[in-house]
């Protein structure tokens, strides 16, 4: 063993590793925390009044976000400790996924996916874009590795593909039987591997 950290205040929701460290996020309830691999105490911390369900840095490393159990997404600025939050969803916010730029960050929390642009000024008093095709809840989200593909899945059993910075129509749509639970694209971002509620696995691909 390497390291062992004290007891958070509350059950661990989520971790991630800082992008290019090795550096641990963890996210407990009121609190956002960063572990170094030298040191028993945090290095750095967020506090706020929230629940948080999931965790996710941007690529770059400067924004944090978490899905939160009050139907919110809360952001934070890594260098400064600055904070916001973003309300209207209509359920927990569970999915989360960063474009590879870190300008766009996609969050479900209802049938509707919802993408904030978080280059310039940030996302604070923006218009999302809203992509609409799911009837039901959004259970997935991934943006391709390197590509601009951002695929959706959900309660439907639809798997949609976008291209948000182009527009707010799919490029590409599927479905299986059953609710989607899982979707993982490969390294070269050719193939989307799906997964469903009842066990099943599907893989789609974008090669001609």
């Amino acid at each position: 063993m390497v390291r062992e950290y004290p007891a958070h205040p509350a059950t661990i929701a989520a971790m991630s590793w800082k992008p290019g460290t090795e550096e641990l996020t963890t996210a407990a309830y009121n609190t956002v925390s960063i572990w170094s691999l030298d040191a028993d105490e945090p290095i750095k911390q967020f506090a706020w009044q929230g629940s948080s369900l999931v965790l996710a840095w941007s690529p770059d490393g400067n924004f944090i976000a978490t899905g939160e159990q009050d139907s919110t997404v809360h952001f934070w600025y890594s260098k400064t400790g600055k904070d916001l939050q973003m309300w209207g969803y209509p359920m927990k916010v569970k999915e989360l996924s960063w474009d590879k730029g870190s300008r766009y960050l996609a969050t479900g929390g209802g049938p509707i996916v919802t993408i904030w642009d978080c280059s310039g000024k940030g996302p604070a008093n923006t218009t999302p874009i809203q992509l609409k095709a799911h009837e039901e809840a959004i259970t997935v989200l991934a943006y391709q590795k390197k590509g601009d593909v951002l695929a959706s899945g959900g309660a439907d059993g639809k798997i949609i593909l976008w291209q948000p910075s182009k527009n707010d129509r799919p490029v590409a749509r599927g479905a299986i039987d059953q609710p989607i639970t899982q979707a993982v694209w490969s390294p070269d971002d050719q193939w989307l591997a799906i997964g469903g509620e009842n066990g099943l696995i599907k893989l789609l691909t974008l090669q001609e």
